[in-house]
């Protein structure tokens, strides 16, 4: 098989797979907005009744939380870390971006980062 017939055929598959997964999530849409609908309706029985979950024959409805945090103000969310010894406040991870510019620059890595690379191939489409 000739490179140019094996990235048609690449492209053909990838477009293949944006088709199913278009078709998918049209077919899915009605779906998700019915079930928010009644998502909404349960919560409304749950908060009239007062209760946390209530059980049916054919399933129990309940609440749960989820939770998420994030930095509104990040000068002030580090200096009350700082000043109160807060450190499990934070979660540490390496901004690939800046190491990469470090790396750049430096010729060299930032003590304790270790850095992959890995060689992945893509296709585009010829105009």
């Amino acid at each position: 098989m000739k490179l140019s017939e094996v990235v048609a055929k690449y492209i053909e598959l990838r477009d293949k797979k944006a088709n199913i997964k278009a078709e998918y999530d049209m077919q899915i849409a009605p779906i998700e907005e019915k079930m928010a609908k009644i998502e909404g309706k349960l919560v409304e029985v749950l908060n009239q009744t007062g209760g946390k979950s209530i059980s049916t024959p054919h399933g129990t409805i309940y609440t749960s939380v989820r939770s998420y945090a994030s930095v509104a103000d990040r000068e002030a969310f580090f200096e009350f870390v700082k000043q109160n010894g807060e450190w499990p406040l934070l979660e540490s991870r390496a901004n690939k971006t800046a190491v990469q510019e470090y790396r750049d620059l430096h010729q060299d890595l930032p003590p304790g980062i270790n850095w992959r690379e890995e060689r992945i191939v893509n296709v585009r489409r010829s105009s």
